[in-house]
């Protein structure tokens, strides 16, 4: 049976939720890692195996955003997003492992504040990839809660609606080569 993208995204959001919270029974944690393997080819094809070392799968977006490490404040575009970091599309990034400060517009209105620290930059002459990865820093459970649901709204964004359909995995196999 194939499934529909948007609905095993959801699903490993939604384990790699829990397995930050309160941890993954054996089989879950299998299904999270499977989900994770098979996403991250879909998703990134010309990424070799294990180098992304991110904490959680990103999905591509265009939320905008604000970022200061003191004065000025950056107008910016958060073109990436996971439950840990993002990518800070900006035409002067700041240095790696500087801490910064983000403000991420909420689609409903209002927004996200949250600490960061620069992972990583690229420096290169395409102003539209321009920017800095960034790692979130200690979020309260209130700005977890958002980010999460942040993400899961950016999976719907890009990869359309589940399938309501389909079933929850209930093993380690869901119907698509690994």
């Amino acid at each position: 049976m194939r499934r529909n993208i948007a609905t095993l995204f959801l699903q490993y959001a939604r384990l790699d939720r829990k397995r930050g919270a309160d941890g993954l029974s054996p089989l879950e944690e299998e299904i999270w890692s499977n989900l994770r393997r098979y996403l991250g080819k879909r998703l990134n094809p010309d990424v070799p195996k294990d180098a992304d070392r991110r904490a959680s799968l990103r999905v591509a977006t265009e939320i905008g955003c604000l970022w200061a490490r003191s004065a000025p404040v950056h107008d910016a575009h958060v073109t990436n997003l996971s439950r840990s970091g993002a990518f800070v599309r900006t035409p002067v990034p700041a240095p790696v492992g500087e801490e910064i400060s983000l403000r991420i517009a909420l689609p409903e209105g209002g927004c996200i504040e949250l600490p960061a620290v620069v992972a990583n930059q690229f420096l290169g002459a395409d102003s539209h990839r321009r920017g800095m990865g960034v790692r979130f820093g200690p979020m309260s459970p209130e700005t977890t809660k958002l980010i999460d649901a942040l993400y899961e709204r950016s999976i719907i964004d890009e990869f359309g609606k589940p399938d309501e359909t389909d079933p929850p995995l209930v093993d380690s196999s869901f119907g698509e080569p690994a």
